[in-house]
């Protein structure tokens, strides 16, 4: 594990984990060793179970870790349709070093950045800005809502793989762990059926190691018409406005070539660029 203190912000690198921190406390050193200690257990334990994680969830599955129970437990939440543990582990990091911070200090405002997934907890009043990357960038203003907040993005684009053609799908949630499971399966929805401006390939041609195993996962989208675009939207606005209904998730960004459809909690947020807003 490597790990430094730059400008009071906490930067690990641990295996597969890229971990940015930062606390607004006195205690700001002992916070950051703790955060050191957990990442590296929580690695730890997954690895022990990571077999058993790469299955798809189903009702009955039996884990052994905290690390390993939060993946299951919000992955459940998705069912019927197909998803593995895996699909929250990073947000499920963030989380837990989040509740393992919050367990022993106080703490006025505090972040952890997985990889992009992000969990956070202000005090009444703070406000929290946060930025999503990509050829077209965001900055959302968290405030006005629940102290605790989880942020998720997933996407074809995004470092994991994905079965739709959504350039990006952010969710805003309580939990990281319910945020990034949300972005993954309603980024699977984004898609047109037998389109060949969409290229898919099997996602073990591209990662043997990966959980989709046989699945389709898309690498490559061409230019899409308005009614093409039109489509894959309407399916990724059904499946959230299910979600905020049932009050899983607070709201949800889609991006799917510059055309921006924004869905439940209506947060600030501006673009780095010219953007067309579809009516939510």
């Amino acid at each position: 594990m490597k790990s430094l203190i730059e400008d009071d912000k906490l930067f690990i690198e641990n295996g597969p984990t890229n971990i940015i921190a930062e606390a607004f406390s006195s205690e700001k050193i002992e916070i950051y060793n703790l955060i050191c200690e957990y990442s590296s257990k929580f690695l730890k334990d997954l690895s022990l179970e990571i077999e058993t994680l790469k299955k798809p969830t189903f009702q009955k599955n039996i884990f052994v870790s905290e690390i390993a129970n939060t993946m299951f437990e919000s992955t459940k939440l998705f069912l019927p349709n197909f998803i593995t543990p895996m699909a929250s582990v990073a947000g499920s990091i963030s989380e837990l070093l989040l509740l393992k911070v919050l367990e022993k200090f106080d703490v006025n405002k505090i972040y952890i950045n997985n990889g992009g997934d992000i969990s956070l907890y202000i005090n009444k009043n703070e406000k929290f800005n946060f930025s999503i990357g990509g050829e077209t960038s965001f900055v959302v203003e968290y405030a006005d809502t629940n102290r605790f907040g989880g942020i998720a993005t997933s996407g074809w684009k995004g470092r994991s793989f994905s079965m739709g053609i959504a350039d990006s799908v952010t969710v805003i949630a309580e939990k990281a762990s319910v945020a990034d499971a949300a972005a993954t399966i309603i980024g699977n929805y984004i898609d047109l059926e037998n389109s060949n401006k969409v290229k898919k390939t099997v996602a073990n041609n591209l990662y043997e190691e990966t959980d989709l195993n046989d699945k389709l996962i898309t690498v490559s989208v061409e230019n899409l018409t308005e009614n093409e675009i039109s489509r894959a939207m309407s399916k990724g606005r059904n499946i959230s406005e299910h979600y905020i209904s049932k009050n899983l998730i607070k709201s949800v960004i889609i991006n799917l070539q510059d055309n921006i459809l924004i869905l439940g909690h209506k947060f600030n947020i501006k673009f780095n660029k010219k953007i067309k807003l579809l009516e939510g």
